[in-house]
This record gives structure tokens, C-alpha cells and sequence, in this order.
């Protein structure tokens, strides 16, 4: 059975590898599958996706906050 997804809220960065979500809390979420959201980035954003790994999320949907 599939986990459900997660909805999470930060700040939409962009690196040399790709977008990261960094939370309030510190924690940095690598994106993937993420597309290129030039309006979005350094803004608050939603994340709705599955995770993958400790540090990587598989997205389903990203949107303004």
C-alpha cells in the first residue's frame, strides 16, 4: 500500500542541481520531478508529494502558499 502524500509549506529554492524546499524548521527537502517555477522561487510555496528518501521528495503538485 502506498503511503499517502505529504503536504508541506517553505520556501522554494533553486541550486545547481535542481529546487529544494527549506521548512521553517531547517530541514531541506531536495525535489524531484519539480519543474522550472521561475515566479516561485524565494517564495512560499506548498508542496504536495510523496517521500522518497530522507531527504528527497517525489512531487506530485507545487503551488503558491
Amino acid at each position: 500500500m502506498a503511503a499517502a502524500p505529504l503536504r508541506l509549506r517553505g520556501q522554494l529554492r533553486r541550486s545547481e542541481r535542481g529546487f529544494l524546499l527549506e521548512m521553517e524548521d531547517g530541514h531541506v527537502w531536495r525535489l524531484n520531478g519539480a519543474q522550472d517555477f521561475p515566479p516561485l522561487v524565494d517564495a512560499t510555496v506548498i508542496v504536495e508529494a510523496r517521500k522518497a528518501s530522507s531527504s528527497l521528495l517525489d512531487v506530485l503538485w507545487l503551488g503558491p502558499a
